[in-house]
């Protein structure tokens, strides 16, 4: 699909299907930004982590990312990371 896409010249898109989805992604190294809106509690046993089976570090801490904004939305935190 991506790349009958990039034939007709479409080079960007919204990804957001799920922490499925995401992490596919993020490991097939066709992210260029993630928005990351983190709230201030835990999830719980029964949440779904972010990216699947990837830590969230695979953004937070990759080489590859730099983190270009930051802001604060009441108690939520939205951070902006690129690849670099």
């Amino acid at each position: 699909m991506l790349h009958a896409l990039s034939e007709k010249g479409i080079t960007r898109l919204l990804v957001e299907g799920g922490a499925r989805v995401a992490s596919s992604f993020v490991a097939a190294g066709l992210v260029d930004e993630v928005w990351l809106l983190r709230g201030p509690d835990a999830v719980g046993t029964d949440g779904i982590a972010a990216l699947d089976a990837l830590p969230l570090t695979a953004i937070t801490q990759s080489p590859a990312f730099k983190r270009s904004a930051s802001e604060t939305l009441q108690k939520d935190t939205l951070t902006i990371y690129e690849r670099i």
